[in-house]
Parts: C-alpha cells; sequence; structure tokens
C-alpha cells in the first residue's frame, strides 16, 4: 500500500465534514490527502503532523475548523501506519 493510500484510508474512515456519509464522491478529500502525503516526510511527531492537518482541512474548507484533538488521533493513527 503507498503512502497516498494509507493516508486515503484514515482521512476517509475520519471524514471529518461528513462529506461522505452523505454520498459526496469519494475522491472528495482526495486533494487535502495529497498536501497531507507532500508534508509527511517535514514532520517529526504526531503533534506536527496534527498541526499540519489541521492547516490543510482549514484552508480546503475555510470553516471555523476545531478539530484539533481530532487531528492529533488522526496523525498518531497515520504515524503507527507509517512505521
Amino acid at each position: 500500500m503507498n503512502e497516498f493510500s494509507i493516508v486515503k484510508e484514515v482521512i476517509d474512515a475520519w471524514d471529518p465534514f461528513n462529506l461522505l456519509a452523505i454520498h459526496c464522491p469519494d475522491d472528495e478529500y482526495d486533494e487535502e490527502i495529497k498536501d497531507i502525503v507532500e508534508i509527511l516526510p517535514k514532520v517529526n511527531s504526531a503533534g506536527e503532523l496534527a498541526i499540519e492537518i489541521n492547516k490543510i482541512m482549514y484552508k480546503a474548507f475555510e470553516e471555523d475548523f476545531k478539530k484539533s484533538m481530532d487531528c492529533l488521533k488522526i496523525g498518531e493513527r497515520m504515524l503507527i501506519l507509517f512505521n
């Protein structure tokens, strides 16, 4: 499984905006997933990854994205899958 597939699996399961739950296209988060894959080599901890995921989601959806604790869990999950 490649990096994109791993991140996609985690983000799609999380579905932070419940878009997949309301039957939006399954590629709904693909641009954000690409951004996350791009920053993965630059982060050193789940906390750093969580901050970046939060920024990416906030920027993409321009909402008051207040899921930093979720982002931390997602960052931890991704790092476990990559190690």
